[in-house]
C-alpha cells in the first residue's frame, strides 16, 4: 500500500529541517525585506524530500538566485551523489559566484518553453526522472504547459508547484491539477509553511 501523500510531505518536512542550508539565500524579493540572505521554509521541505525519497534526477524551472535547487542538491545523500544530474532552467542567470560552489548543478538560460530550450533539457535527462519543480512565471497557461511538456515527457515520480495560492490564476492552475489528480495531488502549503503563497506536489508517475 502506498504512502499517502500528507505523510510523505511531513516525512520530508522533519528529514529537511535536518539538513544545514546555510547560504541557499532566497535572495531578492518583492516583499518588504529587498533581499532575503537565508533559506526559506521550503527550500528544507525542498532538500527533505530530495533525501527522503531517495531522489538524484531534478529538473527546475524557475531558478531566480538559486536558493531552492542549491537547496535540493544539499538533499542528496552522499552514496547517490555521484549518480545526481540536477538542471536548473531560466532566461537570467543569477549568483554566478554562488554556482560555483555547486559544479553538479547545470544552469540553462533560456525561456523554458522555446523548443531549444525543451530539447536541451530533455536530452541531459535519461527518463524517468524523480521531481520537476516550476516555481517561474505564476499564470495558469504557463505553468501548466511547463507542467504537460516536461512531466509529460521526462514522466517524474513528483511534480512540485511553488505558489499555487499566491493569485487567481495559479488558484485557477491547482483547482485543475486537483480535478486531474485527485488524490494524487496535495496542497502542502501548511506542511511547507507556506500558507500564503501556497505549494503543491502532485504524485505523477505511479509505484
Amino acid at each position: 500500500m502506498q504512502d499517502n501523500l500528507r505523510s510523505i510531505c511531513e516525512r520530508a518536512m522533519e528529514e529537511g529541517l535536518k539538513i544545514d542550508l546555510a547560504g541557499c539565500n532566497y535572495g531578492k524579493t518583492t516583499g518588504p525585506c529587498a533581499f532575503l540572505r537565508r533559506p526559506t521554509k521550503y527550500y528544507h521541505f525542498l532538500a527533505g524530500m530530495v533525501r527522503s525519497r531517495g531522489m538524484t534526477r531534478i529538473l527546475e524551472i524557475g531558478t531566480h538566485f538559486g536558493g531552492s535547487i542549491m537547496s535540493m542538491e544539499r538533499g542528496l545523500s552522499d552514496n547517490k551523489r555521484p549518480e545526481s544530474k540536477l538542471v536548473s532552467v531560466d532566461i537570467e542567470r543569477k549568483n554566478e559566484d554562488g554556482f560555483k560552489k555547486y559544479p553538479r548543478i547545470k544552469r540553462i538560460t533560456g525561456d523554458s518553453l522555446d523548443e531549444k530550450t525543451i530539447k536541451e533539457v530533455c536530452g541531459f535527462f535519461k527518463r524517468p526522472i524523480d521531481l520537476v519543480y516550476i516555481d517561474s512565471l505564476h499564470e495558469y497557461e504557463h505553468t501548466k504547459e511547463n507542467m504537460e511538456i516536461y512531466a509529460g515527457r521526462l514522466n517524474p515520480r513528483y511534480v512540485a508547484i511553488d505558489d499555487i495560492r499566491q493569485c487567481d490564476s495559479m488558484r485557477k492552475l491547482w483547482a485543475f491539477v486537483k480535478e486531474e489528480h485527485k488524490d494524487n495531488a496535495f496542497d502542502a502549503s501548511d506542511v511547507t509553511i507556506r500558507e500564503g503563497a501556497g505549494f503543491g506536489v502532485i504524485r505523477w508517475r505511479r509505484p
